[in-house]
């Protein structure tokens, strides 16, 4: 016999409190389940809809629970899980993704060897951890932080000689002082530098065609 659900029924039920909702849906009438033969089913499905009420006045979050019955004969399957919000949810799913997309991409790149600990790089310039935290705050090194990883400096900032990327402060002015900017600059090939990346361009002595190409690109110039 095919499953029936009762429009305006207790088939569905909704429990509203600050805009948020809870939502109770049925693969089958209510009618099979409270009946003399089967209070163990019925109890159950009280006792996940008084669980999903606890979870929902607890967290204030839209709640939904579930419940299959496949057959007079079997226990139903009840199912409680947030739900998500019944307005903007397409938009908040949608940057809840990018940020996690985002989140996981930072901390690749901090993983990479080429990242140093401020130790590792204080130890590769000759000077403190001190030193190149105040190095970092006058923009004369280029220190990235990650969300688990702590701060992170690049090995690549420094030439074969242990000698510091010149002129890095422009670069962090020409993009509004943001350090992953900066980074994304660097890391990149710009076909208004012929198709060089940020860093080779600097390390070519076009610094200052690199910086008005980095002003240009802070200002959302070139795509």
């Amino acid at each position: 016999m095919p499953a029936t659900r009762k429009k305006g029924s207790a088939a569905s039920r909704r429990s509203e409190r600050s805009g948020k909702y809870l939502t109770v849906g049925l693969a089958t009438s209510l009618e099979p389940l409270f009946t003399e033969t089967s209070i163990p089913r019925t109890k159950r499905v009280l006792s996940a809809y008084a669980k999903a009420i606890k979870r929902f006045e607890d967290t204030g979050k839209p709640v939904r629970m579930t419940v299959t019955l496949k057959s007079t004969g079997m226990a139903p399957e009840v199912q409680v899980e947030d739900a998500a919000p019944a307005t903007g949810d397409a938009l908040d799913r949608a940057l809840a993704s990018a940020a996690a997309r985002g989140a996981q991409r930072v901390a690749e790149i901090l993983k990479d060897p080429q990242m140093l600990s401020a130790d590792q790089f204080a130890e590769e310039i000759g000077a403190t951890r001190e030193t190149v935290n105040r190095k970092r705050k006058r923009h004369e090194v280029l220190g990235l932080e990650g969300p688990k990883r702590g701060l992170r400096f690049p090995r690549w900032q420094l030439d074969d000689s242990g000698r510091l990327l010149a002129d890095l402060p422009k670069l962090f002015q020409a993009v509004g002082d943001h350090p992953w900017a900066v980074y994304r600059f660097l890391v990149q090939a710009h076909r208004e530098l012929d198709g060089s990346t940020g860093l080779a361009a600097v390390r070519a002595g076009r610094v200052d065609e690199a910086v008005e190409v980095a002003k240009a690109t802070g200002r959302g110039d070139f795509s």
